[in-house]
């Protein structure tokens, strides 16, 4: 089925490709070749016809710019550029923006996310989008939840910053709590299903999400905050803007924050400081160039997930223990991550007709997860027999720790050729080369106090008698990604019909190094996936558009799905081995409306999944762990729904959004049972099973009004029932969130600028409920397998619905 799928998209393109040269996608379409933002381009050459500008994108911020709004006469616009938010006409209070583009594209602005507790973080952000179910571990985004795409989780979807990858190329795993901070944020669009052909991505299999970090101002000034919340959180912020240095072309950009607060539930903290920054040099021929930073270096307290029967007996309690009594307590359960992440954008105008775009990124973590265990003296390392150093203990309380650390550097490169009035084509090239350490340390522990020694499991750790340390899993994984990709863009009939072709060939090759006794030293993934794509739209007039887009994706298998583990008794827990990479077709065709009063969207899309690659969390004892497991065929279809007034009557802008899910597993999945008192190989039978985290139906609400001083936002959410369990036999039930904010603007008073005072509120109703599925399992009752043998049941764990909460910031710019 896969295979006769990809060779008709194949055809497709190909035929395509030999009738008619063009350029790929208009997120792509100069992909990293762009119009400049401040200064006019050398005049084209007198044949040759560019793309229309909001087909481009900006170098500056790596995303595709609003499209050109309705020609009328619109609503005048006061933009207060000095402060923290201004009134802007955009439909829905900068929830939605008018795209041209021929795929789903759906973007929150700063409008919006202004209007938000500058807290949030970026999956908060994109919470009353159609294609989007958000599970918050807390209210005030300290913390990454969980985020899901059509039914796909955040590993699935491509992160990206200013054109940087920010997931983990080991499990794809991506934490929004350490990106840019929402103060920061220009603006974040998700792709769904689509991915940009330039992309430097290897794991979106579900779409894009892309964030912009606000642009350096052209005059010298700033703005500062302070924040007040629930559960004793405080936040201090400054942003300082250079203004363009001297006549040098270069303006700058650089901010600090940091924020502290209490957990709503159990007795930890979370801690956190954080530090952006981008300059832009601009060239008087279009060309430029540019750096933006960000580093967060965060301590977080972990939050318990209950379980099924943990949540009906202790509930909203569920937490670890506030005081030590000899086990794992909240002071031995922490979080501790630094990462830092730096792109240099530049577009250079080589001729009228020739541009080079180069993207060069690093990116750099060192932390993990920790827990407190109990361990013997006489334990194992892998298969190996080893007695451990306990000052003399038969056993020891000690510090669990997983820690990796991790560096990649990368860079795209591409070419742009604007061959004629109605052809352009790019060609690319994009490398990784990604070093990644994993292990699992114990550290030592006072016994009596349960005082951890190091939280970052690195210094004081239980060694082996002879000296020799210890770790119960530790490898290297090596990953080198070659992406080369060409892409083309044709425009006829006045831009009114586009056409956009793309192909790309992704090679990577993933090489794991386990240095546990008795396991397999070295395993190796080849894979070499070829991804064509293809879309196309007709505008009628202003006014109207309809498109259609095929997609193909693919999400390499997680580096920790192929070693083998093993625990302190020797027992082995996980065989890995290689495994087949996530493919993914996508089909969607669209409709838009641009109108004076209002903009809309309905879009019908289809999906079919080989090997879907399911991330699992749990607890190794008490430390949090991720694994994947491939979870077989999967089949998502349904249609997504957006409309959004523009301010025409009484400041009032409104929004609604809609979401129909139908997600069916494919095929029974590959698991282990008991058969004869044998440990036998076995699968669930899950075929014609609803997917997990796929709720049926979701809807929201939002409603906007700004007359310049005064404003106030606020939004409901509906999602549907989720299972937790392949076998559909456990379940959240629907629930409903809700958000308003208020704010009022002052007059700029000398060197104050645009005082502004805001309040955030948080379920406002204190509902009590399971909001997200933290683990998912095989099944929640004992099953019998295809082949007759016992699979155990197990109990799914939950995120919760964070409770009332308030935040207060006073800003001022200068």
């Amino acid at each position: 089925m896969r295979r006769s799928r990809r060779t008709l998209l194949y055809s497709a393109v190909f035929a395509a490709f030999g009738a008619q040269d063009g350029r790929a996608d208009t997120g792509a379409a100069h992909a990293r070749g762009h119009k400049p933002t401040h200064r006019p381009a050398a005049r084209p050459h007198p044949q040759a016809r560019p793309a229309p500008p909001e087909m481009r994108t900006s170098l500056q911020t790596g995303q595709q710019p609003a499209a050109a709004s309705d020609p009328r006469p619109a609503v005048p616009e006061a933009i207060l550029v000095s402060g923290r938010s201004g009134r802007t006409q955009e439909p829905g209070g900068g929830l939605m923006r008018v795209e041209k583009s021929p795929r789903a594209i759906q973007t929150v602005t700063r409008d919006y996310i202004a209007k938000q507790a500058p807290t949030s973080n970026l999956q908060q952000m994109l919470r009353m989008l159609p294609s989007v179910n958000i599970a918050d571990q807390d209210p005030f985004g300290l913390y990454a939840g969980q985020v899901n795409v059509r039914g796909f989780d955040q590993t699935e979807v491509g992160w990206l910053l200013d054109g940087a990858p920010l997931n983990d190329t080991g499990n794809a795993a991506f934490y929004a709590n350490e990106a840019v901070e929402a103060e920061d944020l220009e603006t974040v669009s998700l792709q769904p299903g689509s991915v940009d052909i330039s992309s430097p991505v290897i794991n979106a299999s579900a779409g894009l999400s892309k964030a912009t970090m606000m642009n350096p101002t052209s005059k010298f000034g700033g703005l500062i905050d302070t924040s007040f919340g629930s559960y004793d959180t405080f936040r201090q912020y400054i942003r300082l803007n250079s203004g363009y240095l001297g006549q040098s072309g270069i303006k700058a950009m650089f901010a600090f924050s940091h924020t502290k607060g209490n957990q709503w539930r159990g007795s930890g903290q979370a801690e956190k400081y954080h530090y952006d920054f981008k300059a832009v040099k601009e060239f008087d021929n279009g060309s430029h160039t540019g750096l933006t930073v960000s580093y967060n270096d965060q301590i977080n307290s972990n939050y318990l997930n209950p379980t099924l029967s943990q949540y009906r007996t202790t509930g909203y309690s569920t937490s670890f223990p506030a005081y030590f009594s000899g086990g794992n307590w909240y002071k031995s359960s922490n979080n501790p991550f630094r990462n830092v992440i730096a792109v240099v954008p530049t577009h250079i105008h080589i001729t009228p007709r020739l541009s080079l775009d180069d993207s060069l990124y690093f990116w750099y973590g060192t932390g993990g997860g920790s827990g407190a265990m109990t361990v013997p003296a006489n334990a194992y390392m892998g298969t190996q027999p080893v007695t451990l150093d306990l000052d003399g203990a038969s056993k020891a309380l000690v510090l669990g720790s997983s820690n990796q650390t991790q560096f990649r550097p990368g860079n795209t490169l591409s070419m742009t050729y604007d061959v004629d009035a109605h052809n352009t084509t790019v060609v690319g090239w994009w490398y990784e080369y990604d070093n990644e350490y994993m292990n699992y340390t114990l550290g030592r522990m006072d016994q009596a106090t349960g005082r951890v020694f190091d939280i970052w499991g690195q210094k004081d750790l239980i060694t082996q008698t002879d000296g020799q340390p210890y770790s119960m899993r530790d490898f290297l994984t090596l990953t080198q990604t070659n992406m080369l990709f060409v892409e083309n863009h044709s425009h006829y009939f006045d831009d009114r019909l586009i056409v956009d072709l793309g192909f790309k060939e992704a090679m990577t090759t993933r090489r794991t190094y386990n240095y546990t006794p008795g396991t397999r030293y070295n395993q190796n993934l080849h894979n070499a996936e070829p991804l064509p794509q293809i879309g196309m739209s007709w505008r009628f007039n202003p006014h109207h558009q309809i498109y259609i887009s095929g997609t193909t994706s693919v999400k390499m298998p997680s580096n920790l799905s192929i070693v083998d583990y093993y625990n302190t008794s020797g027992t082995q827990t996980q065989s890995g081995g290689s495994s087949s990479p996530e493919y993914s077709i996508h089909e969607e065709i669209g409709y838009r409306y641009n109108g004076r009063f209002f903009v809309g969207s309905i879009s019908f899309f289809n999906y079919n999944l080989t090997n879907r690659q399911q991330q699992l969390s749990y607890y190794l004892g008490t430390t949090p762990i991720t694994s994947t497991t491939n979870a077989g065929g999967q089949t998502t279809r349904g249609v997504d729904i957006q409309l959004a007034m523009k301010p025409v009557w009484s400041h009032l802008r409104p929004y609604v959004t809609f979401e129909y899910l139908h997600s069916t597993i494919d095929s029974d999945i590959k698991t282990t049972g008991t058969l004869d008192g044998q440990r036998v190989t076995d699968y669930l039978p899950t075929a014609g099973k609803i997917a997990v985290r796929s709720p049926k139906v979701q809807a929201g609400l939002g409603l906007d009004y700004d007359d310049g001083n005064f404003w106030m936002s606020g939004q409901i959410k509906y999602v549907g029932k989720q299972y937790a369990t392949f076998m559909n036999d456990s379940a959240i039930p629907q629930y409903i969130t809700n958000n308003i904010a208020i704010g009022y603007r002052l007059k700029t008073s000398g060197v104050i600028k645009s005082p502004e005072i805001q309040l955030n509120l948080q379920n406002l109703t204190g509902a009590k409920f399971r909001s997200g599925i933290y683990g998912i399992a095989n099944a929640l009752q004992t099953t019998r397998g295809v082949y007759g043998s016992t699979i155990a049941g197990s109990q799914p764990s939950y995120y919760l619905q964070t409770p009332f909460s308030a935040m207060v910031t006073i800003s001022a710019g200068f």
